[in-house]
């Protein structure tokens, strides 16, 4: 999809299509608006002025099919059965139960644009949806496929996990965000499972694994346990077995109740005379009565808290030993039950306060999916390449050529003001001086400069890794800044060059060679005369000003005295010269000008060029430093789909 076409739409729609509940919530995208100034996710009315509503579908043989609370309306379910719990990995699409998921996508969808009739058209808005963390990636294309066929307008979908994760980083209070990095746990207590999610930043995946101890077993219990105490309710099952689900819905209510306030008692009471015709029933009633405790009491009996209690020693001890958990983040709307918090503390070695729940944990995952959704198309296309880029800059030459043509341009420019300067200051000192007395002065300039440069030299690597990175570091910023909240912990990371030996650049063959063909030149001279001090005005003209014109930076190496073997190179270097002798010696090496750039060229690109060792620092700095930003860049995505 181009920017164009994204930008037309205005709204981008996550819902949570529960196993026990549905729930949806909008982000607006925004597009102009920056990442840390973007509205919060906002939970969508699912009718009742209801923002949850029970995953149950009822369909008549007229066709039509009611959803929610209004599945179970006595009059609906006198025509056809309810259906609930009826969720589960698709394996095809012509199925009967995926033919039933897909008609309660299109129902739920429908619901939506009802309640929402105002807000959302036909074209401004986008559906993400999420699945079990638990499914593979031809399940989860799958279940795409389902709510194309739906109508519903699907961009994408993500683990519910996933969704949990950013909800939890973009809660600025559960402070879960500064623990994923290090060990944390979602906790996703459904309606038919409860699903364990595990996150470091260290292992190659998340950990993901389930166990069929759902809290829909809750409810059950509750019937079962009524079912036992009153033959009644085995004689309305007998003879109206569609009303079956009601009942147990009807129980649901109340163990949701329950766990809203454990501290009050709850009573609920259904004649069946107002729900059937039956003279048999009609003074008959489903009565149910808890006292603060007594549902706790009820569920160890059966054996269910010691079920919630096994799987969590499983998972700690089968999936995550020796794993470190720094938090916890608690989901879905059965996670309310107040022995489940003990237990994860016990089981999972945290403390209270290492355990966070949203306010409203059944409103989590869709709040999450809202989130991920408008993450992935504010940033989708944005990291194309990236990877690609990443791995040619470690493994190939870009970042070191760009720090040794700098750096040798630098140190050419350097060497030859070096020479220039003290060559001209030798033709216009008032002094006699010798070669080798420009030689010595040549040397200590050379000496001073030298540890400046080298003692620079990661400095100018830096330089380089930054320069050659910057159009990465600017698209994973760029994601990173949409992903990143305030409540998470992720950090782009900073660049560490250390400090990097150089070693000697030395041009002392071509110093020892200007000094020995001056010398020689020199030894070849008479007296001056008129043709010498004529050469000698004219050339004061045009070199000066040339010599005045070079710029440089630094050369290193050590320059030390000719070291002949003629006893007369020897005298030449070290006699005085008179003015006259100085302009000659300055003309000389003004005619070899280019030869000397030249090699002065040749030989500091041999010292960098050439140097493997720099070369290696080089590679593993860019290595660690943009491993570093592709980790930042999945921690801050946390790309786990």
């Amino acid at each position: 999809m181009t920017d164009k076409e994204k930008k037309q739409y205005e709204y981008v729609i996550g819902i949570d299509l529960g196993h026990g509940e549905t729930s949806a919530a909008l982000c607006p995208l925004q597009w102009d608006v920056l990442p840390s100034q973007l509205d919060p996710a906002k939970d969508l009315e699912m009718g009742g002025n209801k923002k949850v509503m029970p995953s149950a579908i009822t369909i008549l043989d007229n066709g039509n099919a009611y959803i929610g609370d209004a599945a179970f309306n006595p009059e609906i379910l006198r025509q056809a059965e309810v259906r609930v719990c009826f969720k589960k990995a698709p394996k095809d699409i012509n199925g009967d139960a995926e033919q039933l998921m897909i008609r309660f996508m299109k129902e739920v969808y429908k619901r939506i644009r009802e309640s929402n009739s105002g807000l959302l058209t036909d074209s401004n808005h986008l559906v993400y949806i999420a699945t079990p963390s638990g499914w593979d990636k031809p399940t989860q294309d799958l279940y795409l496929q389902m709510a194309k066929m739906a109508g519903i307008p699907i961009a994408g979908l993500t683990k519910e996990s996933r969704a949990a994760f950013v909800r939890a980083q973009h809660d600025t209070t559960s402070g879960i965000g500064r623990n994923i990095d290090k060990g944390a746990i979602v906790f996703d207590m459904g309606s038919s499972t409860l699903d364990f999610t595990y996150m470091n930043k260290n292992l190659p995946e998340l950990i993901d694994f389930g166990y069929d101890c759902g809290a829909s077993a809750v409810e059950k219990t509750i019937y079962s346990k009524k079912r036992e105490e009153e033959e009644s309710i085995k004689e309305f099952e007998a003879k109206f077995p569609r009303l079956i689900d009601y009942l147990v819905f009807e129980a649901r209510k109340v163990k949701e109740q329950i766990y809203i306030d454990p501290t009050l008692r709850v009573k609920k009471t259904i004649n069946f005379e107002d729900i059937v015709d039956d003279d048999d029933l009609e003074d008959e009633r489903f009565r149910l009565v808890f006292h603060p405790g007594d549902l706790n009491n009820l569920l160890t009996e059966k054996g269910y808290i010691q079920q919630i209690a096994d799987a969590m020693a499983d998972y700690r001890e089968n999936h995550i030993k020796g794993q470190n958990i720094y938090g916890v983040f608690m989901t879905g709307g059965a996670s309310r039950m107040d022995f489940l918090k003990p237990l994860i503390c016990h089981y999972f070695g945290v403390q209270e306060s290492q355990v966070y729940r949203d306010q409203d944990p059944s409103l989590t995952i869709s709040q999450g999916v809202a989130e991920v959704a408008r993450m992935d198309l504010r940033t989708e296309g944005m990291d194309v390449g990236i990877g690609s880029q990443i791995d040619n800059l470690i493994n190939g030459n870009k970042i070191f050529d760009a720090f040794s043509e700098k750096f040798c341009s630098e140190a050419f420019e350097l060497a030859t003001q070096i020479i220039a300067t003290n060559v001209t200051t030798f033709k216009d000192i008032d002094n006699d001086v010798s070669i080798d007395d420009l030689n010595s002065s040549i040397d200590s300039d050379m000496k001073e400069h030298l540890g400046e440069l080298t003692s620079n030299v990661s400095e100018y690597v830096r330089t380089a890794i930054l320069d050659s990175t910057a159009e990465i570091r600017k698209k994973v910023d760029d994601i990173v800044s949409v992903y990143t909240n305030q409540g998470n912990d992720i950090r782009l990371p900073s660049l560490n060059v250390p400090r990097i030996s150089m070693g000697t650049i030395s041009i002392k063959p071509v110093l020892d060679r200007i000094a020995k063909d001056s010398a020689e030149q020199a030894s070849t001279w008479s007296s001056g005369g008129a043709a010498a001090g004529a050469a000698a005005g004219a050339a004061i003209g045009s070199v000066v000003p040339f010599f005045g014109t070079l710029t440089g930076a630094l050369i290193g190496g050590a320059i030390g005295a000719f070291s002949g073997d003629k006893p007369t190179l020897e005298q030449e270097k070290a006699k005085n010269r008179n003015r006259d002798e100085r302009l000659k010696i300055f003309n000389l090496i003004v005619s070899e000008w280019d030869k000397i750039q030249n090699d002065v060229r040749n030989t500091i690109n041999g010292n960098v060029k050439g140097n493997n060792n720099i070369r290696q620092t080089v590679r593993k700095v860019t290595s660690d430093y943009l491993t570093a930003y592709k980790d930042s860049l999945q921690n801050s995505r946390i790309l786990i789909d």
